[in-house]
């Protein structure tokens, strides 16, 4: 017997199952048939069963070593005792089967395929198709919202949130931020380029550019943060499991930035127990531009069975350009390389202790930019010189979690480096002679840390404590002049720390009404310097604290019905930009802080599961924001940083799905936001009720996802959707008050799919729509105002996806 004690633990895991087996059948069979309520945490799935026989009087019997192992799925709400066992056992290798109508057994999982299906004789009648699972990014599941970091399923969580899946039809791997900004109603985002953009989340938009001021949104991969005051770094999708968006403010939770709320990209993690592998590869063509390709892979492999496994993740593109420069003659100017990977080693260090150590980098260069200019050819501009743009991002974390009973331990602690450097066209500023270049580069460091404590109630509430820890520093560069020697226009340091403790629990005050209360106390340094020095007179630190509270009541009638009123708050640190003026100046903006109010309602199964299944949401919200910090670009053409005033927004959205048939699911979006900037700060007392940039007054999005069977082996998938993204302003003081918008895109994929392969087909911009989605390219050339940015041209993709 080996002295390590790993047989004795496996006897005593079985006798635990076996246990379970026992309990589970002594409870007395007095099973309803009907609907009835339930109220289980997640937790060990050998408690879990024994909870669920007890609440629906039933016997619940299997004996496996796993069952005391294993996490079941929440049980919530009322509904029949089926219902219940699959939303318990989803996901954990295990299935039941009915003995009778009060007797039920725990066994393994068996893969579930069409081709599994006995075939029917041949009937008399016709008969009906056999039923075909919805399409991956509506696969029946419970919904949990991450995000929240007491893992809530979504028909409990009493906030706005999304989750879609990567990797089905319409969700491509080989696609960037931009794939689910489409995909999901409550986000936006500029359209300077991959690799350059801002994305914002319910209307909470502060400027096009990007500088100084933090953003708006907490962007994460996973537990790692990926951002502070950057653009988002376009990360493709390559292995990701689905993409979380959950409304904000979210200060509580996730500290200063997130305003508006935060976008989590959930990767697939290390699997310890099997070895497995994919390929993913397309090749497009783009009508009036250059042809691209795209190319990545997988592969998982346990190093020590169950033990030690190490995933990784490898991807090239070339997006073929489109925009053609009528000075130097040169076509499809604007392509863009994009390769990166990523790496995960997990370790199952047993005692349901977990470490994840992970690394991702990327890189984007883009030849050129893609604007045009009108009165030109379609999709043509007349610039001096190239523009081109730089992304390189590189980040490590580490990851420790523990579970046990009802508890959940994270610790995460991250690395980023994130170099960005562009060039444009700056001929004819101030007057000067000759042809000229303004050069910018930022280099940004930023280091996280955090540790939570969670734990689900015997009654079904949660809560979460925690501290945390942020350190980011960016070094800004300008300089314009002649191309091969462009003199220093200015230097800038910022160094921005926060430490933080927070926490928040939701709890039941009577059978269908929660309430959710939370608080996030944090204290930040600002620290600015300027290579030369500053005046004596200038503040060159500055520390604040900050309480952040946030406060929900829901109600839940029924298992498919909640309703909801939340209060959230969240602020941004102020810190040092450079002036739009003199050489090597600077001068201070301050922290911005918000308020807002939402009301809300979800009505029937998230998950989509059921032919005729009907669901969808509504909400509406008010949000005060006062000294808004924004990046804005002066006369002249140099950008600066101000606190411009103070705005406010109403918005409202709603989205809808509905399963009229098997393989048919039809869904639908809309919003309308109406912002204003209602008290300006001095020096921009022009933009007075202006609206606040980049976010369209209406939108709207439908989209309809057909699967059906071909074969006992091969499936027929179709993907469309239709977006309209309405008018909105390029920024809200002169010379920045250009319209854009009014665009319609359609887009249409197919694909053939076998148990491990798939054949897709897809077209984006189907109907070639022009449009202008961005009023910008160039700082020194915008107040012209004949810079549009032309919707890339219709793009066919042949792809091929393989499983090993």
């Amino acid at each position: 017997m080996p002295k390590d004690g790993s047989f004795r633990n496996r006897a005593m895991r079985v006798a635990g199952a076996a246990v379970v087996c026992a309990l589970c059948i002594c409870v007395s069979p007095a099973y309803a048939k009907g609907q009835q309520n339930f109220n289980i945490p997640a937790q060990r799935l050998d408690t879990a069963l024994i909870a669920l026989g007890a609440q629906a009087q039933v016997s619940i019997g299997g004996v496996d070593a796993r069952l005391s192992t294993d996490r079941s799925h929440a049980v919530q709400g009322k509904m029949p005792i089926v219902r219940a066992l699959q939303k318990m056992l989803l996901g954990t290798g295990f299935d039941f089967v009915t003995v009778d109508g009060s007797t039920f057994r725990i066994i393994r999982a068996l893969p579930r395929r069409v081709s599994s299906l006995p075939k029917a004789p041949k009937p008399t009648q016709p008969r009906a198709s056999p039923p075909f699972p919805p399409p991956p990014d509506l696969a029946v599941q419970d919904i949990i919202v991450t995000g929240s970091k007491q893992n809530q399923p979504l028909d409990r969580y009493p906030g706005t949130a999304y989750v879609t899946k990567v990797g089905g039809v319409g969700m491509s791997e080989n696609l960037g931020t931009a794939a689910f900004v489409a995909r999901l109603p409550s986000l936006a985002s500029t359209n300077l380029g991959p690799g350059r953009n801002k994305v914002f989340v319910r209307g909470i938009a502060d400027s096009s550019f990007s500088g100084p001021t933090q953003s708006t949104i907490g962007l994460y991969l996973g537990e790692l943060r990926l951002t502070y005051n950057a653009p988002e770094p376009d990360l493709r999708l390559y292995d990701i499991d689905k993409v979380e968006v959950i409304e904000g403010p979210q200060g509580t939770l996730f500290g200063a930035g997130a305003l508006g709320g935060i976008i989590r990209i959930m990767p697939n993690g290390a699997d310890v127990s099997s070895i497995h592998a994919s390929i993913t590869g397309g090749v497009s063509t783009t009508q009036s531009g250059a042809s691209g390709f795209d190319l990545g892979g997988m592969i998982n492999v346990p190093v020590i069975r169950n033990r030690v496994a190490l995933r990784l993740v490898g991807y090239r593109q070339i997006e073929g350009g489109y925009i053609n420069n009528i000075v130097s003659g040169a076509r499809h100017v604007n392509r863009t390389r994009v390769q990166g990977g990523r790496a995960n080693l997990r370790i199952a260090a047993g005692n349901d202790w977990a470490i994840d150590l992970g690394g991702v980098m990327q890189n984007i260069d883009t030849r050129d930019t893609q604007y045009a200019e009108r009165g030109l050819p379609l999709r043509t501009r007349a610039s001096q010189i190239a523009q081109p743009y730089d992304n390189d991002f590189r980040a490590a974390n580490l990851v420790i979690t523990k579970t046990w009973n009802r508890f959940s331990l994270v610790s995460s602690t991250g690395i980023v480096q994130h170099d960005l450097s562009e060039q444009f066209d700056a001929t004819g500023y101030l007057g000067l002679p000759g042809i000229l270049a303004y050069q910018s580069s930022n280099k940004i460091s930023l280091i996280t840390h955090e540790t939570r404590l969670s734990r689900t109630t015997v009654n079904g509430g949660t809560w979460v404590a925690g501290f945390s820890f942020v350190s980011n520093t960016d070094r800004i560069e300008r300089s314009l002049g002649a191309v091969d020697a462009p003199a220093m226009l200015a230097a800038l340091r910022n160094a921005k720390t926060e430490i933080a403790v927070f926490g928040e629990a939701t709890q039941s005050i009577a059978p269908d009404l929660s309430v959710t209360m939370g608080a996030r106390v944090v204290h930040s340094t600002t620290i600015g310097e300027l290579p030369g020095g500053m005046a004596p007179e200038f503040e060159r630190k500055r520390t604040q604290t900050r309480i952040l509270p946030t406060a929900a009541i829901s109600w839940k009638p029924r298992s498919d019905l909640l309703t909801f009123l939340r209060v959230q708050t969240g602020f941004r640190s102020g810190g040092i930009a450079v002036s739009g003026g003199q050489i090597n100046t600077a001068e201070r903006f301050d922290s911005d802080e918000i308020r807002t109010g939402e009301l809300g309602l979800r009505i029937g199964d998230a998950s989509g599961a059921g032919r005729g299944q009907f669901s969808g949401g509504i909400s509406g919200f008010y949000t005060q924001w006062n000294s808004i910090q924004a990046d804005v670009i002066g006369i002249s053409g140099l950008p600066f940083t101000a606190n411009i005033g103070r705005g406010r927004i109403f918005g409202i959205e709603a989205n809808v799905m509905w399963r009229p048939s098997d393989g048919l699911t039809l869904d639908a979006a809309l919003f309308a936001n109406d912002s204003a900037l209602t008290t300006a700060a001095p020096g921009f007392e022009e933009t007075n009720s202006n609206s606040l940039p980049n976010i369209a007054k209406m939108g709207g999005r439908a989209s309809v996802a057909w699967v059906r069977p071909l074969s006992d082996v091969i499936n027929f998938k179709l993907d469309g959707t239709i977006r309209y993204v309405g008018a909105s302003n390029l920024g809200t003081a002169a010379p920045l008050i250009l319209e854009h918008g009014e665009t319609v895109q359609a887009d249409l994929s197919a694909a053939l799919e076998g148990p491990k392969w798939q054949i897709s087909l897809s077209t984006t911009n189907l109907l070639n729509s022009s449009g202008n989605s961005f009023s910008y390219g160039n700082p020194f050339t915008v107040a012209l105002g004949q810079q549009i940015t032309p919707m890339r041209p219709r793009t066919i993709r042949l792809g091929v996806n393989i499983g090993f």
